[in-house]
């Protein structure tokens, strides 16, 4: 039978090869290959797998071993999570130690979206306690869905029966309920601003909170908590635990009691005068502390909802105005330190001074004329202040400028403090001086005038301002105490006394009529100024102020009070002296402050006659009977005239007590007259007046009314020197100098 052959067996078989013979040699050697190949594929995959073996076991030993401690809490982390213990924050009290801002335990409450069960009842349970719709709860749960945190409220602010009820009995599933510490303020409104608040997290945020921070705050502690199944929080037994140290408390140089009626007055002030704003700022001048400081509007730390940043902000030492004539204490105190005048000294208020092109620069509302100049201050007459601070050169000036602590930061330990603003003497230009000299062209703060008048009414020595009395532990152990700090003298004792009296004048005589108190001895200073605003000053917005010291005989308080743009009046006399009276007459009355007239315990004598007004002599000279005796009269002096039987009337030539001399107030000061015919008398060297150390005018009135022939040499307004030259007529020949 023939078999049917194989295409393939055709095609691939040479002819002379026959079915069924043994393969030939080649086929073994591709057997052998496919062999190879599939062993070394096998070898690839084993070395594959014995890599990655190796490879788990290194991780593994890395983790296990190597790094046992970092995989170990980051698993815990997966079911344990650290909580901060936040410290309580230290105390702050008042200079009488009564608590002013402590720290009460609040609730706060968060969830886990992820874990939360029924969340519609958890937002209603919270509402009912805030007081919020449910509804804001829930946009936030599900605005959070991804997170594992989301607070709800913070430092919820309810009744404790209402938290104990709803709160404390409240357990779900997510629920995070945490008790944090918060601010609160026993005083509320009061002292608001320079107290600040804290924030959130209870980290101070504005005024003294912010400044102390790191004193009050504390030390956080931290706990560890762990899920259990249900997802709530619980403490793990035998975990790391650090409890939190308290913060220290501050001791306040405030005495809220004179907070309290510096506040009132001044809201009562702000709203008859309808100002935008006012401020007042009560120191201790011999020592620089910081009794009362009050901005108004004000705002209430233990509800910030209500709190704009402007109400935040105390205005006493975070803004700046022109002070206007306030100032002039300082440029009074220049001219008397420099002896270029005394408070006798006769000066002349014309009605304007007019600058270049007869453009009016300086006016009086009510020309002085020729007065004292102790008069032109109780007046406050600008031109008068203008024209004589032109005798000081302006290095010298911008010299008291800064010691009285203007354009500079007083150093108070509060922050947000400003230094102001003072042209140094290479910016002057030709009218700096002359309106700098009445309070313009400069700025200051509030805090800085109540600087420079406390310097006065501390014999000339400035005391650097403070708030912070001593810091205390728990325990109420003082840790550390601040003593006042002398920053400088800037005047004399006699420049101080003698401007002392001249501010006396003031509210006694003057335009400070409006403070004045019966039986209470006030050194003040009125002050009125334009506000500037779009390039030039408008007629329509100003500061009212009025600063001064008491009791005058022995200071305890120096009152700083600032209307800032009064409606209802602007002059300082009318909107801010009044409010000065009213606070100074309650420290009194409330025993807060002595009014100067106690009796003496100690030797029965009033302490008023002991403490009379001490009183610089001013020279007489040159002067007619009349005006010396008005001067006498003003300044608290009494004059006699010797020899005894010596007619009242013409010029006198001679006092036995020197100008300059320091004498208490009704001290008799013994003059000798030129009469009016004495020119008939020939004058000898004897009889010829002495005149240095006169004005030149003195000295001419003089030498004239005693019939003498006077040459003038030099140039200056001071006799320094006179020479009689006797002959058929004789002669006076007087140098002039600058002293």
């Amino acid at each position: 039978m023939i078999q049917p052959i194989n295409p393939d067996h055709l095609s691939n078989t040479p002819p002379t090869e026959l079915v069924g013979e043994a393969r030939p040699a080649a086929a073994p050697l591709r057997d052998e290959r496919i062999t190879r190949r599939m062993n070394a594929k096998v070898k690839l995959v084993f070395l594959m797998f014995l890599a990655g073996f190796l490879m788990v076991i290194a991780k593994l030993f890395l983790m296990q071993v190597l790094h046992s401690d970092f995989f170990q809490n980051l698993s815990r982390k997966q079911y344990e999570s650290r909580v901060e213990l936040p410290a309580e924050r230290g105390k702050i009290f008042d200079r009488r130690r009564r608590l002013i801002a402590t720290t009460v335990e609040k609730y706060s409450i968060a969830v886990d979206p992820k874990m939360l069960g029924d969340t519609l009842f958890i937002c209603k349970c919270l509402a009912s306690v805030t007081g919020k719709p449910h509804e804001i709860y829930l946009s936030k749960i599900r605005a959070s869905k991804q997170s594992r945190f989301v607070w709800l409220e913070r430092a919820i602010d309810a009744p404790s029966s209402v938290l104990g009820t709803v709160l404390d009995s409240l357990e779900a599933s997510g629920l995070i309920k945490i008790r944090e510490p918060r601010r609160s303020f026993a005083y509320g409104s009061l002292a608001a601003q320079t107290l600040g608040f804290t924030d959130t997290d209870n980290q101070g945020a504005s005024g003294l909170e912010m400044g102390w921070d790191s004193v009050l705050a504390g030390k956080t502690g931290y706990i560890y908590l762990q899920r259990d199944g249900r997802g709530r929080k619980r403490p793990i037994p035998d975990s790391p635990t650090l409890q939190p140290q308290v913060g220290y408390s501050l001791v306040l140089t405030l005495d809220m009691d004179m907070q309290t009626i510096v506040e009132n007055e001044l809201k009562q002030g702000v709203d008859m005068a309808e100002a935008e704003s006012g401020s007042v700022v009560a120191m201790n001048p011999r020592t620089g502390e910081i009794l009362a400081i009050a901005t108004y509007p004000t705002f209430n730390p233990n509800n910030l909802a209500d709190a704009s940043p402007g109400l935040t902000r105390s205005s006493c030492f975070t803004d700046t105005y022109e002070p206007g004539s306030t100032f002039k204490l300082v440029t009074s105190a220049a001219l008397l330190e420099e002896k270029i005048v005394t408070p006798s000294t006769t000066v002349t208020g014309a009605e304007t001074i007019t600058g270049r092109d007869g453009v009016v620069v300086v006016r009086d509302e009510h020309p002085v004329g020729t007065v004292p100049f102790s008069k032109a201050l109780e007046q406050s007459s600008n031109v008068v202040m203008a024209t004589m601070a032109q005798k000081i050169s302006s290095p010298k000036f911008y010299k008291y400028v800064r010691d009285f602590g203007f354009g500079i930061f007083t150093g108070i330990d509060v922050p947000g403090e400003v230094r102001g603003t003072v042209k140094k003497p290479h910016e002057f230009n030709s009218t700096t001086k002359t309106y700098m000299a009445y309070g313009y062209e400069l700025s200051s703060t509030v805090v800085q005038l109540a600087g420079a008048y406390s310097t006065i009414a501390n014999g000339g020595v400035m005391m650097k301002p403070f708030l912070v009395q001593g810091i205390i532990n728990a325990e109420g152990d003082e840790v550390q105490r601040f003593e006042p700090q002398r920053v400088r003298r800037v005047v004399s004792e006699a420049t101080a006394t003698a401007l002392t009296q001249m501010l006396v004048g003031v509210i006694e005589r003057g335009t400070g009529s409006n403070a004045r108190i019966p039986g209470l001895a006030i050194a003040g200073k009125t002050g009125t100024s334009q506000q500037y605003s779009e390039g030039k000053y408008n007629k329509r917005d100003y500061n009212g102020s009025f600063a001064g010291f008491f009791p005058a005989g022995a200071p305890e308080i120096t009152l700083v009070v600032r209307l800032n743009k009064p409606r209802k009046g602007y002059y300082g006399r009318e909107v801010a002296a009044p409010i000065f009276q009213r606070i100074a007459q309650k420290l009194v009355s409330s025993g807060l402050v002595a009014n100067g007239s106690q009796t003496n315990s100690a030797n029965g004598t009033d302490s008023s006659s002991a403490q009379a007004p001490i009183i610089e002599v001013p020279d007489l000279r040159g002067l007619a009977w009349e005006d010396a005796q008005e001067i006498a009269q003003e300044l608290g002096l009494k004059l006699k005239i010797i020899p005894a039987n010596t007619r009242a009337s013409g010029i006198v030539k001679e006092q036995l007590t020197k100008a300059g001399a320091v004498v208490r107030a009704n001290a008799e000061i013994s003059v000798q007259l030129l009469q009016p015919d004495f020119a008939a008398e020939r004058v000898t060297a004897k009889t010829l007046p002495n005149v240095r150390g006169m004005s030149v005018r003195r000295a001419l009135t003089l030498l004239h009314a005693a019939g003498v022939k006077t040459k003038v040499v030099g140039e200056g307004g001071i006799v320094t020197r006179q020479e009689f030259r006797d002959g058929k007529e004789p002669l006076c020949i007087i140098d002039c100098g600058k002293e």
